[in-house]
C-alpha cells in the first residue's frame, strides 16, 4: 500500500468510499461510511480520514479488523497512495428526529381555537391523540377537522359537553397512520410506561407539557361535587377533578388538554388530563386520567 497522504483532495477521498461503500461496510460490519477527521483519545486531529462508523464495537464486531489506511482511488484509476481510516460509535440504530405528533404538542380545533395535546398513542396500527373535548368543539356544535404539528386528524369519540355535569371532557382524535410519536412528550427523553391515580394529599411530583414549555405541580386538594366552570362562554358544571398548584410555569389560555403525569418505573406514569384552571391563583384543574381513558376506550 502507497505512502499515506494525510491532506488528500475530498473529491479522491469520496471517490474512494463511494465506489466501495457497500462492499467496504459489509467487509467490515460498518452501519455506514464517511469522510471527516481523525480522532485520537476523543480530540480530532488534521488528518483527513476514512470514518467506519459502527453501532458498537467490540470484539464480536468486525470493525476491530478494519485496516489503519485504505488505497486511495484517483481519477486516472491508480491507487499508489492510501488514506488513514478511523471507527467511530454511533450507538444505536439512527432514528428521524422529526418524531410526529407528541404530548404537548398544539391541536388546533376547525374555529381556530387551539389548546394542547395531551397523550398520543398507537393501537392495533391506528394512530389517536388524546385531549379535551371543548379544545376540539365548542358546547352543541359538531367537531370539525383538528390539526396537531401540520397533521389533520377526525374526532372519533367526544364527550358530550352540554350534559348536566361533566366529569371528563375527553376528546379522542384519529390521526393519520405513522404521524405520531407514540407514547411521547416534548422535551421528554422517557416514554409513556401506564396510567396511575392521583391520591389525595399525594406528595409526588407532577408535570404537564403545553407550548415547548413542561410546567411542574403540586397537589392541592380535590372537589367532588358539582362545580361551575366557564367553557367557551358557556356556564357548564364539572365534578370529581383533582386541584394542582403550578410551581414551575404559569398557568396559561392554551394548556387545556394537558395530560399531567410523573416519573415511575423508568418512564411516564400519566394520571391526568387538564381541562380548566385558576389563572389568577395559578390551580390546575385535572380529572383523572383513568375516568378519561375508560371513556375513550382505551387501555394504557
Amino acid at each position: 500500500m502507497g505512502d499515506l497522504v494525510t491532506h488528500p483532495q475530498y473529491s479522491t477521498v469520496l471517490r474512494t468510499v463511494e465506489e466501495q461503500h457497500e462492499e467496504l461496510c459489509r467487509r467490515f460490519g460498518a452501519h455506514h461510511i464517511g469522510v471527516g477527521k481523525k480522532r485520537v483519545g476523543g480530540k480530532r486531529q488534521g488528518t483527513t480520514c476514512i470514518i467506519f462508523y459502527v453501532e458498537k464495537k467490540g470484539d464480536a464486531h468486525k470493525a476491530e479488523g478494519i485496516p489503519e489506511k485504505l488505497p486511495l482511488l484517483y481519477a486516472d484509476g491508480t491507487s499508489d497512495r492510501s488514506v488513514a481510516t478511523d471507527v467511530e460509535e454511533i450507538g444505536g440504530m439512527p432514528r428521524a428526529l422529526a418524531g410526529g405528533i407528541r404530548g404537548g404538542h398544539v391541536v388546533t380545533a376547525s374555529d381556530g381555537e387551539d389548546g394542547t395535546v395531551g397523550l398520543v398513542v398507537r393501537r392495533s396500527g391506528a394512530d389517536y391523540l388524546v385531549t379535551n373535548a371543548h379544545v376540539v368543539t365548542d358546547p352543541g356544535r359538531l367537531p370539525g377537522p383538528v390539526k396537531a404539528n401540520g397533521v389533520i386528524g377526525k374526532v372519533e369519540a367526544l364527550d358530550d359537553l352540554s350534559a348536566g355535569i361533566i366529569r371528563t371532557d375527553a376528546a379522542l382524535v384519529r390521526m393519520p397512520n405513522g404521524t405520531v410519536a407514540d407514547g411521547q412528550f416534548r422535551g421528554q427523553q422517557l416514554v409513556l410506561k401506564g396510567s396511575g391515580d392521583i391520591a389525595m394529599n399525594d406528595g409526588h411530583a407532577f408535570y404537564f407539557v403545553s407550548k415547548d414549555f413542561t410546567y411542574k405541580c403540586r397537589w392541592e386538594g380535590f372537589v367532588g361535587g358539582p362545580t361551575p366552570f366557564i367553557v367557551d362562554g358557556f356556564q357548564k358544571h364539572c365534578a370529581g377533578f383533582h386541584k394542582l398548584r403550578v410551581t414551575v410555569g404559569q398557568l396559561q389560555h392554551g394548556n387545556s388538554g394537558s395530560v399531567v403525569f410523573r416519573e415511575g418505573n423508568g418512564g411516564l406514569i400519566a394520571v391526568g388530563l387538564l381541562f380548566a384552571g385558576e389563572l389568577d391563583t395559578g390551580i390546575a384543574w385535572v380529572f383523572p386520567l383513568r375516568r378519561v381513558l375508560d371513556r375513550l376506550g382505551l387501555q394504557i
